[in-house]
């Protein structure tokens, strides 16, 4: 296949250029023509072989011209013309061999520069052979990495998944017992409504008493008895009502702090949850103890309206 042009000239401009930058005169190797005219290593090595020949040629050309020898072989006679004659084939034969010698030398150095060339190119083959293995290793490193990120972030989404569930569980806690704080509290409305009203019905019967003849007047010292016990019933039922509405405020305030420290303690450990829930079922065993109580203040209520109603009874006057 024939040699492009183009590539030809390339190589030539080339070893003309190296060859003239040397300080010694000396021949450029392959390798630096092939990396200065950036051609193939083969084509590269068969036009230096060419571009040698030329440069010999062109020295020989300079030894060329009538040696001064035969200048007088001119002005002598057939001996001297016949032995100059000798003399110069003896010369044309020596130049002939050392030209085969050079030649040969040349073939020699452009094998041994093209071996070293290949050599380098082998090395730096095996080289970049060796780095793409250790890219390939550390592409597998990174993406083992990456689907290691990639689970460790889908487990921070699951934990954070599993407490937000909890935040939420909690805080529905917190509403049903809030919930159960304010059904507490109008319990204790109407618990203080039913005191009020058994208080002026007291007071009634008191009026009627005052009122009544003077057969009333043997029972005065029942009537005080028994107003007496419901004035100390009042009394113990205000002191248990006072206690319940303190439980019940109390029983609010530790609800306010529990949701407080909830939504300031989102983003916290299990434990701390745990910790939540337990003052929570605090909370309702407090509001469980608040309606047991007034469940007790009912009943004494209720006991109290029965004996009123059996004193109204008494004073009631007989037709």
């Amino acid at each position: 296949m024939a040699l492009n042009p183009d590539v030809r000239k390339r190589i030539f401009d080339a070893a003309d250029e190296l060859h003239a930058e040397s300080k010694t005169g000396e021949y450029p190797n392959v390798e630096a023509v092939r990396q200065r005219s950036r051609a193939g290593m083969n084509n590269v090595v068969e036009v230096m072989q060419e571009w040698r020949q030329n440069q010999r040629k062109q020295v020989q050309a300079v030894r060329e011209p009538l040696p001064a020898n035969l200048h007088g072989v001119l002005q002598s006679m057939g001996q001297n013309l016949w032995e100059t004659a000798q003399q110069l084939a003896n010369e044309s034969l020596d130049t002939a061999r050392a030209a085969f010698e050079s030649e040969k030398s040349d073939l020699i150095q452009l094998s041994v520069e093209q071996s070293e060339a290949y050599e380098s190119q082998a090395v730096a083959l095996e080289t970049a052979h060796i780095r793409i293995a250790e890219l390939e290793q550390l592409v597998i490193i990174a993406e083992a990495a990456a689907q290691t990120t990639a689970q460790q972030l889908e487990d921070v989404q699951r934990a954070l998944l599993s407490s937000e569930q909890k935040v939420a569980i909690v805080e529905q806690k917190a509403e049903e017992v809030e919930k159960r704080a304010a059904d507490l509290r109008a319990e204790l409305n109407h618990a203080h409504t039913e005191v009020e009203h058994l208080r002026i019905e007291r007071d009634k019967a008191h009026d009627r008493a005052e009122e009544a003849d003077s057969t009333i007047e043997q029972l005065r010292e029942s009537l005080t008895t028994q107003t007496a016990k419901s004035d100390a019933i009042i009394d113990q039922l205000r002191t248990e009502l006072t206690e319940t509405r303190t439980k019940a405020e109390a029983s609010d305030q530790l609800h306010a702090e529990q949701r407080k420290r909830t939504a300031e303690e989102v983003h916290r450990s299990a434990e701390r949850m745990a910790k939540a829930e337990t003052e929570c079922d605090k909370a309702r065993l407090a509001a469980a103890e608040a309606r047991e109580e007034a469940a007790t203040l009912r009943g004494q209520l209720d006991a109290t309206k029965t004996q009123n109603a059996a004193l109204m009874a008494t004073l009631k006057p007989t037709k």
